[in-house]
């Protein structure tokens, strides 16, 4: 009789008593891996196609761009937003903004650490507002008195403080204190007062210095102004450099006044096509990639094609249906396909650029509208995949909890035949070891006799 080892045997039988069990876990923790990845694409798909929307649907970057062009930039610069409707304009800049600066009568020995009164109030006025400093409050010097430097970062560094800022200027060897007035426009202007300096010693010089008669201005707080129309046209004003929607639309910043006799500037503006199908277009294909790749994983299948590890999943399913269904609605009374958006057989969104265009020409305010309006396209489509999106209680991170809960309940299991190879292993091996025992004992035996037989 042939001896055999008990160790291959153990491990044989043991490996076939577990390996259904291993082929069946490990087909679950694949598929289940499979499904959390394929899940983990979507929702990336989902966040860039909700980035690209946020992206859009803002003040700053409207769908539909308009431009606005000027004839000599020297003198200002103009930009147009969706509202801007194509026109020329005649420009003249007839002043700049400017701030009020204001320069007090300090003495001519004046330094940034001369004393000043240790109580007492300096009263500012900003336009219609106002602030007090309390000298009390100063930071001392040496010898426990505040500065004119501790006054400047006191007025700088006040809560209330609410356009008024203070420096000390060096200049042909004397220093100045001057106060500035941080907004321009001629409703910013700046005042300053002092009161109730100790009695006892002669703060004169200090509250004269910012009396009217002893005040030296610097710059006058003006408005800017423009006049439309040429240099004896309609005047608009702005407290700063910048004009905001006095022209509908447009915003144009002045940086130089006109000479004299000049004919101005012409700002002309029109519809920038161009630039208002590459935002419809990035739309566009925002959504068409994140078709893509939920088609790609809730495919059905067929003889050619590979079924998706998520085919008829119901949180993708609602999730193409709920976006494609508002695709298909209307907004301002308009359907999207009039506009020149509108989907092809497979599902995927295409655009006629010609529709778009005539859109635009007849309507640039209602096609802003169409996608930025409070409750329209975007605002629909964020409110529809946000529910999906939530970090801790959206639809997505609970399929994905679900699902490593799965695959640790397969990892547990696997752990489990593990111990079950074990098991089985060990008494297979005190099997087979205590046969393999036997056999070589009944082949000595046999020897044996084999032996004695040849001796007679």
């Amino acid at each position: 009789m042939s001896s055999f080892d008990p160790i291959t045997m153990a491990t044989q039988l043991a490996t076939f008593e577990i390996q259904p069990f291993q082929i069946r876990y490990q087909r679950q923790a694949d598929t289940y891996q499979a499904q959390l990845s394929a899940l983990s694409s979507v929702e990336s798909a989902l966040r860039e196609f909700r980035t690209a929307i946020t992206e859009m649907n803002n003040s700053s970057n409207s769908i539909v761009k308009n431009s606005a062009s000027v004839s000599n930039e020297g003198n200002l610069t103009a930009e147009a937003d969706a509202n801007a409707i194509a026109g020329s304009y005649q420009m003249f800049v007839e002043q700049l903004a400017s701030s009020h600066q204001i320069v007090a009568g300090m003495p001519n020995d004046l330094s940034a650490d001369t004393a000043l009164p240790k109580s007492g109030e300096m009263t500012l006025n900003v336009g219609s507002d106002q602030f007090v400093v309390d000298f009390s409050t100063l930071d001392v010097n040496d010898a426990g008195e505040p500065t004119i430097q501790s006054l400047v970062k006191a007025i700088n560094e006040h809560p209330d403080n609410t356009g008024v800022s203070a420096s000390l200027v060096r200049s042909n060897g004397e220093t100045n204190f001057i106060l500035t007035s941080t907004e321009t426009g001629k409703d910013n202007s700046i005042s300053a007062g002092i009161s109730n300096t100790p009695t006892a010693e002669d703060w004169t010089w200090f509250s004269d210095a910012f009396q009217t008669a002893n005040l030296t201005t610097l710059s006058e707080p003006k408005d800017a102004i423009v006049r439309l129309g040429g240099e004896t046209g309609l005047a608009i004003t702005s407290a700063s450099n910048t004009f905001d929607n006095a022209i509908e639309g447009v915003k144009f910043t002045v940086t130089k006044p006109h000479d004299a006799g000049s004919l101005g500037t012409t700002l002309t503006v029109g519809s920038d096509s161009e630039a208002t199908k590459e935002q419809v277009t990035a739309f566009v294909d925002a959504y068409n990639a994140l078709l893509e790749t939920m088609d790609k994983y809730t495919a059905i299948g067929s003889e050619s094609t590979e079924r998706g590890v998520l085919a008829n999943d119901s949180t993708l399913r609602s999730i193409e249906s709920q976006v494609s269904g508002l695709l298909r609605g209307t907004f301002e009374g308009v359907s999207l396909r009039e506009i020149g958006l509108s989907f092809e057989r497979d599902g995927s969104l295409s655009l006629d650029t010609k529709k778009l265009d005539e859109a635009q020409q007849n309507n640039a305010a209602q096609l802003e509208a169409i996608f930025n309006g409070d409750g329209n396209l975007f605002d629909s489509l964020d409110a529809a995949i946000d529910p999906f999106l939530k970090s801790s209680v959206g639809l997505f991170q609970g399929r994905k909890d679900n699902l490593q809960e799965n695959l640790s309940r397969i990892e547990d299991k696997q752990m489990g035949l593990e111990r079950k190879y074990d098991m089985a292993y060990n008494r297979y091996l005190a099997q087979y070891t205590q046969m393999n025992n036997i056999m070589n004992q009944m082949n000595s035996t046999m020897g044996m006799f084999g032996s004695t037989s040849g001796e007679y």
